[in-house]
């Protein structure tokens, strides 16, 4: 395994640790006030920040696994991930339930893997 790969796997677990900690923390660290228009926001931007985190943790995860092997269980692992740990959710006190999260975390882990899957060849050539 040579540096590039070591520096982007580190990379990969600091962001899956970074992950666990921010999206499990009990309650928010950013508060809204109790009023709808800002509440409506923070269910937008809340969607919004799921999809690019898990847009950059696949996309961080695939190239540092981009052999076939580890490239499948890698993507099976992200999209069960993202799945999950909405679902986590129900059990920390002041976290609340998405569906719309979960839709937002599948689809940064599908643009993700798309992108990944297109640009396979020139990341294997980056990697010699």
């Amino acid at each position: 395994m040579n540096h590039k790969t070591k520096l982007i796997r580190y990379l990969f677990y600091f962001s899956l640790f970074f992950l666990f900690l921010i999206y499990l923390l009990p309650g928010e660290l950013i508060k809204f006030q109790k009023n709808n228009e800002l509440n409506a926001l923070k269910e937008f931007y809340g969607a919004i920040n799921h999809f690019f985190y898990f847009f950059y943790l696949t996309i961080v995860c695939l190239v540092s696994y981009i052999d076939k092997f580890f490239f499948i269980k890698a993507s099976i692992f992200l999209l069960i991930l993202s799945i999950l740990i909405e679902f986590l959710h129900l059990y920390v006190p002041n976290r609340e339930f998405s569906l719309f999260d979960i839709m937002a975390n599948a689809s940064g882990f599908g643009l993700g893997f798309f992108i990944i899957t297109l640009t396979k060849k020139y990341i294997k050539k980056w990697y010699e």
